[in-house]
């Protein structure tokens, strides 16, 4: 099993690759935005940056609040984490691409709003969500310790009320957006398709 300074490199190589894919996608898409400013929130993103750097030292500095497994599933477990958090970075990029200029940290309505329905939002509400939630368990798997379980939990919480005020603006504004709604599942595809 990882620990110490292996587990802090993994758990980098993990945020910088998504502050990599999130970097390329706001440069990309920002300037296709019609809205006033960008779609970054950087009250939003320094707090992100800090929560990442308690992750990363956290091995290092406080090994005494995560768990070590001695035993060879440990290698498993980890490495489930890391096949996790590598398709949920996937997702995200492939839900940026389809989402262009209508990604933003915050929830709002741009001029010529449009419904998404193409590539990963064509199985779910909120493919980007998703992929945040893939990403914390992949960690939490990499370095179960208190501190990815809070990061965990919070993830759950605030990203699982945004989804749903999301849906509000989206339904009162895009009148399409209800039907979308009533056939695409909010986080998970359904295994079977609905007739």
């Amino acid at each position: 099993m990882l620990i110490g300074p292996a587990q802090s490199l993994a758990i980098l190589f993990i945020l910088v690759t998504f502050y990599i894919i999130d970097g390329i996608a706001f440069r990309r898409y920002d300037r296709q935005r019609k809205a006033k400013g960008r779609g970054r929130s950087w009250d939003f993103t320094l707090l992100a940056l800090a929560a990442c750097a308690l992750l990363i030292l956290r091995p290092i500095l406080l090994p005494g609040l995560g768990v070590q497994i001695k035993a060879d599933w440990g290698w498993v477990i980890q490495g489930t984490g890391l096949l996790l958090a590598a398709a949920a970075l996937g997702l995200n990029a492939w839900a940026r691409a389809h989402l262009r200029q209508f990604y933003a940290e915050r929830v709002e309505i741009q001029p010529d709003h449009q419904v998404i329905t193409s590539g990963p939002y064509a199985l779910v509400r909120h493919p980007i969500i998703t992929s945040f939630f893939g990403l914390i368990i992949g960690l939490f798997l990499i370095d179960p310790a208190v501190t990815t379980l809070l990061g965990m939990l919070y993830t759950f919480w605030d990203f699982g009320r945004a989804a749903r005020q999301e849906e509000r603006l989206l339904a009162e504004n895009l009148p399409a957006y209800r039907d979308y709604m009533a056939r695409t599942p909010r986080f998970l595809p359904r295994l079977r398709r609905s007739k």
